[in-house]
């Protein structure tokens, strides 16, 4: 399966877990890596973990899903386990995440958060 199937494939099974109203596309993934500066330390740790559970409840998101890596025996190869966690944000369009890449709330979460992370890597993914 090449990247644009699997990233389109993966937006379609985020927005199952997801209620839309009957008129309501969900096109619009946008996914985030963390990488924790020290990953081993549990305070920081919780701290990003519970403010993307609460940056996820903002009601412009259709669908939150907060992970960490699994790598398996099968796929070392080609799969990237070195981040902290990963989030996908689902929203009805491009509009949409725009208004919460200014939301104050998301701009909190980085003001209160970015100490914790050596680095971000930003994946964003419109329905074709």
């Amino acid at each position: 399966m090449d990247r644009r199937s699997f990233v389109k494939n993966a937006s379609v099974v985020a927005a199952a877990g997801a209620v839309p109203q009957a008129d309501e596309k969900l096109t619009f993934v946008h996914h985030v890596f963390f990488w924790l500066k020290n990953p081993k330390n549990k305070a920081e740790h919780d701290q990003l973990l519970n403010a993307l559970k609460s940056l996820g409840k903002l009601s412009v998101i259709k669908h939150a899903h907060i992970g960490k890596p699994v790598v398996t025996e099968f796929d070392k190869a080609v799969t990237d386990g070195t981040y902290s966690f990963s989030v996908m944000l689902v929203f009805a369009s491009a509009k949409d995440e725009q208004t919460y890449l200014v939301h104050p709330e998301h701009k909190a979460f980085i003001d209160k958060n970015k100490h914790l992370w050596s680095k971000v890597v930003v994946y964003d993914s419109q329905l074709i």
